[in-house]
């Protein structure tokens, strides 16, 4: 296995920058994945670590190679599309098998890593048949099998989730983090589904228009995003964004907002913010408290708009004074709309942004 570094990285391609000086440090055995809505760059960069695309300015280093204009074979690289891109008249020993063959590997090697990948991705049973005799998911599998007999230093997968249906997609995405477990390779994976990034990943990488905007482990990404797209991007319900601005109150700082006014005692800000200053308040559903009454902790009154039952958990959706707000609840909780309740927020575990520049105070 190997760490991947990109340095400096623009990426040009027919006269529209797409990468941006991009720099990005990947540690050996790491899995990294690339979040952000389509068109933000990220399969592009994915393909350029591939070997796919010319490189503009910067450099890629696999290990301590210097990859930047080394061809796709020669960088030691396993690739997962999209789509699955097998060969419909071969049967899947032959389909995982291909590359190796072409390579001119020998055939007991051959064997010997057909058989530990089959048997990592359940496939032992499955080696006869042909691409037309299996489901979508047995056909993804084989698809990473194909990449993982290669015993390369860094896997690279294109979304290669998105073609499945809900339930194949869980699945799969249990058994890819089970597999980068138990091989403890380099995995660099694209996705614009948030809930694969949270679950897979080691350390995420958020994308907007060909720029980096956080590096972090699930947990930062989600509890301290940076900035408001960070915030906004991920989460679901979105989290909950207010605007106003920053006051001063008996217990110091203090939000004042058209839709309500609240105390920040008790948020860790950066720096002291100055009085006047146009903020962005932005509290996550579940930091959000609901009760029938108004008391100290659920001072703000509003009224149930919409209840959505999700099983373990309830959404609620309730007005205040014009603006839609939602707080996650348990299933236990009884609500209908039109309802009057009260509400109240975790203020610590809070997120206040600077409403210019969008960044986390």
């Amino acid at each position: 296995m190997a760490s991947v570094n990109i340095e400096s990285l623009d990426i040009v391609l027919g006269n529209v920058p797409i990468l941006k000086d991009m720099s990005l440090s990947i540690a050996d055995g790491e899995f990294l994945v690339l979040l952000g809505p389509s068109g933000c760059g990220k399969s592009t960069l994915l393909h350029t670590l591939a070997g796919f695309n010319d490189v503009a300015s910067g450099s890629i280093r696999i290990g301590d190679r210097d990859v930047t204009w080394a061809d796709p074979k020669d960088r030691e690289i396993g690739m997962v599309f999209q789509s699955y891109a097998l060969y419909p008249t071969m049967n899947v020993e032959r389909n995982m098998s291909f590359g190796l063959r072409v390579a001119g590997v020998a055939n007991d090697e051959i064997e010997k890593r057909v058989a530990r990948a089959a048997s990592m991705l359940h496939l032992g049973e499955l080696l006869k048949r042909r691409p037309a005799q299996l489901s979508g998911g047995q056909r993804q599998r084989v698809a990473i099998g194909r990449a993982l007999v290669r015993d390369a230093k860094v896997y690279l997968f294109d979304e290669p989730l998105s073609n499945l249906d809900a339930k194949l997609r869980a699945e799969l995405r249990r058994e890819l983090k089970q597999l980068h477990l138990t091989l403890g390779a380099t995995m660099v994976y694209v996705t614009h589904d948030q809930v694969e990034a949270m679950t897979l990943a080691d350390r995420i990488a958020v994308m907007k228009n060909g720029e980096i905007q956080q590096v972090g482990t699930p947990d930062e990404i989600y509890m301290r995003p940076v900035n408001l797209f960070v915030a906004g991007f991920l989460g679901s319900p979105t989290m909950n964004l207010l605007r106003g601005k920053i006051g001063r109150g008996g217990a110091g700082p203090r939000f004042e907002g058209t839709v309500l006014a609240t105390d920040l005692a008790g948020y860790p800000f950066r720096e002291a913010p100055q009085e006047g200053r146009e903020v962005v308040l932005g509290v996550r559903p579940e930091q959000v408290r609901v009760s029938r009454e108004v008391s100290a902790a659920t001072p703000n009154p509003a009224k149930v708009a919409i209840v959505e039952p999700l099983g373990p958990q309830k959404i609620v959706w309730f007005d205040c004074q014009g603006a839609m707000l939602s707080s996650i609840v348990d299933d236990q909780w009884v609500g209908t709309p039109g309802d009057a309740i009260a509400f109240g927020f975790d203020l610590p575990r809070a997120s206040v942004f600077d409403a210019q520049s969008e960044a986390r105070l």
